[in-house]
């Protein structure tokens, strides 16, 4: 499957079977994620693999917690439900969230957590590197794991619907590193239908 292909059929999966996925595959969408690009090639990231049916369940449980507090990890950025009477862009987000099951997280054999490093005021100082270029290139390494998963007919989601704190300490992540991303792997029960798309366009502006 070429890199176009594996663009193309992508899909957010969040039924998968109980077929456990070979070590080797795991292994291999481990490197595509190491394979990044990222600011002055400083590498802010860390991963944390998690297999075990008790941890799973557990972030289950957590991301429940936070589905119930309100405080969650949207689009990758932290978010805390607002005051009574405060509103915000997310306020729509978060109402959807509460019918949203996560019942999938005890399911899906393999939970990759992206751990982004952000960087030293001493490194901010090199050409490239700013406080928040660690979650451009976690993005990157994100997008790397799903198309590797994808090429190896493997379904994939990308989740972020988690309490960063909460979820950080039960994993272990300092308080010097960021919880990004879980990317979840796994074979795929079911194929989801196709996303929309504008046309193209519709979002790009050529200067010639």
């Amino acid at each position: 499957m070429d890199v176009l292909e594996a663009i193309k059929n992508r899909r957010s999966h969040r039924a998968f079977t109980a077929e456990p996925v070979e070590p080797e595959k795991v292994e291999a969408i481990l490197e595509a994620g190491r394979w990044a690009p990222s600011a002055a090639n400083s590498q802010p990231w860390e991963f944390i693999l998690i297999t075990s049916e008790a941890a799973r369940r557990r972030i289950y449980e957590l991301s429940e917690e936070a589905k119930r507090t309100g405080h969650i990890a949207i689009r990758g950025f932290s978010y805390v439900r607002p005051l009574p009477g405060e509103v915000t862009g997310e306020d729509e987000t978060l109402a959807a969230v509460q019918n949203y099951s996560f019942k999938f997280l005890t399911n899906v054999p393999v939970i990759i957590a992206v751990v982004g490093v952000p960087a030293t005021p001493v490194q901010q100082a090199s050409p490239g590197e700013t406080a928040d270029s660690y979650k451009y290139a976690c993005g990157a390494v994100i997008q790397n794991m799903l198309l590797a998963a994808e090429s190896m007919e493997l379904g994939s989601l990308w989740f972020t619907f988690f309490d960063p704190q909460l979820a950080g300490q039960f994993l272990g992540i300092g308080p010097d590193r960021r919880l990004v991303a879980l990317v979840l792997v796994g074979y795929p029960a079911g194929n989801p239908l196709p996303p929309g798309r504008l046309p193209l366009a519709a979002k790009v502006r050529r200067i010639i």
